[in-house]
Protein backbone atom coordinates (compact mmCIF):
# COMPACT_ATOMS: atom_id res chain seq x y z
CA UNK A 1 0.00 0.00 0.00
CA UNK A 2 2.84 2.39 0.80
CA UNK A 3 4.29 1.74 -2.67
CA UNK A 4 0.92 2.69 -4.21
CA UNK A 5 0.90 5.90 -2.16
CA UNK A 6 4.43 6.84 -3.16
CA UNK A 7 3.63 6.15 -6.85
CA UNK A 8 0.51 8.29 -6.57
CA UNK A 9 2.50 11.10 -4.97
CA UNK A 10 5.27 10.72 -7.56
CA UNK A 11 2.65 10.96 -10.32
CA UNK A 12 1.18 14.09 -8.72
CA UNK A 13 4.59 15.75 -8.43
CA UNK A 14 5.60 14.78 -11.97
CA UNK A 15 2.34 16.11 -13.37
CA UNK A 16 2.91 19.35 -11.45
CA UNK A 17 6.38 19.64 -13.03
CA UNK A 18 4.80 19.03 -16.44
CA UNK A 19 2.19 21.72 -15.74
CA UNK A 20 4.89 24.24 -14.86
CA UNK A 21 6.99 23.33 -17.91
CA UNK A 22 3.93 23.43 -20.16
CA UNK A 23 3.04 26.90 -18.89
CA UNK A 24 6.12 28.18 -20.76
CA UNK A 25 4.93 26.77 -24.11
CA UNK A 26 3.12 29.50 -26.04
CA UNK A 27 1.25 28.57 -29.26
CA UNK A 28 2.32 31.79 -31.02
CA UNK A 29 2.44 35.52 -30.48
CA UNK A 30 -1.06 36.85 -30.02
CA UNK A 31 -2.75 33.76 -28.57
CA UNK A 32 -2.59 31.91 -25.25
CA UNK A 33 -3.17 28.18 -24.85
CA UNK A 34 -6.67 28.82 -23.46
CA UNK A 35 -7.49 31.10 -26.39
CA UNK A 36 -6.10 28.50 -28.80
CA UNK A 37 -8.29 25.77 -27.26
CA UNK A 38 -11.34 28.07 -27.28
CA UNK A 39 -10.82 28.93 -30.94
CA UNK A 40 -10.51 25.22 -31.78
CA UNK A 41 -13.79 24.40 -30.03
CA UNK A 42 -15.57 27.26 -31.81
CA UNK A 43 -14.04 26.35 -35.18
CA UNK A 44 -15.24 22.76 -34.92
CA UNK A 45 -18.77 23.53 -33.80
CA UNK A 46 -18.50 22.73 -30.12
CA UNK A 47 -16.31 19.63 -30.27
CA UNK A 48 -13.48 19.22 -27.73
CA UNK A 49 -10.05 20.50 -28.82
CA UNK A 50 -8.51 17.03 -28.30
CA UNK A 51 -10.57 15.70 -31.21
CA UNK A 52 -9.26 14.67 -34.61
CA UNK A 53 -9.13 18.20 -36.05
CA UNK A 54 -6.03 19.13 -34.08
CA UNK A 55 -4.19 15.92 -34.94
CA UNK A 56 -4.18 16.37 -38.72
CA UNK A 57 -1.24 17.80 -40.67
CA UNK A 58 -3.24 20.93 -41.47
CA UNK A 59 -6.49 22.21 -40.08
CA UNK A 60 -9.33 20.44 -41.88
CA UNK A 61 -12.16 22.64 -43.10
CA UNK A 62 -14.50 23.54 -40.26
CA UNK A 63 -18.00 22.18 -40.21
CA UNK A 64 -20.33 24.51 -42.04
CA UNK A 65 -22.50 25.88 -39.31
CA UNK A 66 -24.07 29.12 -38.27
CA UNK A 67 -21.83 29.12 -35.20
CA UNK A 68 -21.79 27.70 -31.71
CA UNK A 69 -23.25 29.13 -28.51
CA UNK A 70 -21.13 30.38 -25.65
CA UNK A 71 -22.79 27.89 -23.29
CA UNK A 72 -21.91 24.98 -25.61
CA UNK A 73 -18.26 26.05 -25.71
CA UNK A 74 -18.21 26.51 -21.92
CA UNK A 75 -19.67 23.03 -21.38
CA UNK A 76 -17.10 21.37 -23.67
CA UNK A 77 -14.25 23.21 -21.98
CA UNK A 78 -15.53 22.69 -18.44
CA UNK A 79 -15.57 26.42 -17.74
CA UNK A 80 -18.12 28.93 -16.56
CA UNK A 81 -19.97 31.06 -19.08
CA UNK A 82 -18.82 34.36 -17.47
CA UNK A 83 -15.12 33.37 -17.56
CA UNK A 84 -15.38 32.17 -21.13
CA UNK A 85 -17.36 35.25 -22.14
CA UNK A 86 -14.48 37.49 -21.06
CA UNK A 87 -11.99 35.46 -23.11
CA UNK A 88 -14.28 35.49 -26.16
CA UNK A 89 -14.75 39.27 -25.81
CA UNK A 90 -10.96 39.74 -25.86
CA UNK A 91 -10.66 37.50 -28.93
CA UNK A 92 -13.51 39.36 -30.60
CA UNK A 93 -11.71 42.67 -30.00
CA UNK A 94 -8.59 41.16 -31.61
CA UNK A 95 -10.64 40.11 -34.64
CA UNK A 96 -10.34 36.33 -34.11
CA UNK A 97 -14.01 35.64 -33.26
CA UNK A 98 -17.29 37.16 -34.35
CA UNK A 99 -20.66 37.06 -32.64
CA UNK A 100 -23.65 36.38 -34.84
CA UNK A 101 -27.34 36.72 -34.02
CA UNK A 102 -28.93 33.52 -32.76
CA UNK A 103 -31.68 32.44 -35.17
CA UNK A 104 -34.25 31.64 -32.47
CA UNK A 105 -33.13 33.53 -29.33
CA UNK A 106 -32.68 37.30 -29.57
CA UNK A 107 -30.87 37.35 -26.21
CA UNK A 108 -28.18 34.90 -27.34
CA UNK A 109 -25.40 35.02 -29.91
CA UNK A 110 -23.52 32.39 -31.84
CA UNK A 111 -19.73 32.39 -32.11
CA UNK A 112 -17.70 31.83 -35.23
CA UNK A 113 -13.96 32.01 -35.93
CA UNK A 114 -13.04 34.77 -38.40
CA UNK A 115 -10.56 34.27 -41.26
CA UNK A 116 -7.94 36.07 -39.13
CA UNK A 117 -8.69 33.66 -36.26
CA UNK A 118 -8.34 30.68 -38.55
CA UNK A 119 -5.00 31.98 -39.84
CA UNK A 120 -3.82 32.43 -36.24
CA UNK A 121 -4.95 28.88 -35.40
CA UNK A 122 -2.98 27.47 -38.31
CA UNK A 123 0.17 29.32 -37.24
CA UNK A 124 -0.28 28.24 -33.61
CA UNK A 125 -0.82 24.61 -34.64
CA UNK A 126 2.39 24.68 -36.71
CA UNK A 127 4.35 26.32 -33.87
CA UNK A 128 3.18 23.85 -31.24
CA UNK A 129 3.86 20.91 -33.54
CA UNK A 130 7.39 22.09 -34.31
CA UNK A 131 8.23 22.91 -30.69
CA UNK A 132 6.90 19.63 -29.30
CA UNK A 133 8.59 17.56 -32.04
CA UNK A 134 11.91 19.17 -31.07
CA UNK A 135 11.34 18.43 -27.40
CA UNK A 136 10.13 14.87 -27.93
CA UNK A 137 12.75 13.85 -30.51
CA UNK A 138 14.99 12.44 -27.78
CA UNK A 139 12.41 9.85 -26.70
CA UNK A 140 12.37 7.70 -29.82
CA UNK A 141 9.34 6.66 -31.83
CA UNK A 142 8.40 3.51 -29.89
CA UNK A 143 8.68 5.26 -26.52
CA UNK A 144 6.53 8.13 -27.82
CA UNK A 145 3.84 5.73 -29.08
CA UNK A 146 3.80 3.98 -25.69
CA UNK A 147 3.78 7.28 -23.79
CA UNK A 148 0.92 8.71 -25.84
CA UNK A 149 -1.16 5.55 -25.40
CA UNK A 150 -0.55 5.57 -21.65
CA UNK A 151 -1.32 9.29 -21.31
CA UNK A 152 -4.56 8.85 -23.28
CA UNK A 153 -5.52 5.98 -20.97
CA UNK A 154 -4.61 8.02 -17.88
CA UNK A 155 -6.64 11.00 -19.13
CA UNK A 156 -9.65 8.72 -19.74
CA UNK A 157 -9.37 7.22 -16.24
CA UNK A 158 -8.96 10.63 -14.60
CA UNK A 159 -11.97 12.04 -16.48
CA UNK A 160 -14.06 9.05 -15.43
CA UNK A 161 -12.91 9.39 -11.82
CA UNK A 162 -13.53 13.15 -11.76
CA UNK A 163 -17.07 12.68 -13.05
CA UNK A 164 -18.07 10.70 -9.98
CA UNK A 165 -15.72 12.24 -7.40
CA UNK A 166 -17.52 12.69 -4.05
CA UNK A 167 -14.72 15.05 -2.93
CA UNK A 168 -16.20 17.64 -5.27
CA UNK A 169 -19.12 17.85 -2.85
CA UNK A 170 -16.81 18.19 0.16
CA UNK A 171 -16.72 14.54 1.28
CA UNK A 172 -13.41 12.82 1.91
CA UNK A 173 -12.57 10.10 -0.61
CA UNK A 174 -9.84 8.30 1.36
Amino acid sequence: MENDTSRALQMFLTMDRMRRAWSEVIPCAGVSKSQFATLMVILYGGRPPHGAGLLSATLPPPEESAGVSLSEVAAVMGQTVPALSQRVSRMEALGYVERLPHPTDRRAALLRVTPAGRQLLEQARRNITCRMEQILAGMGEQSMDELLALLERLADLMEQSNAGDPAREGDSVC
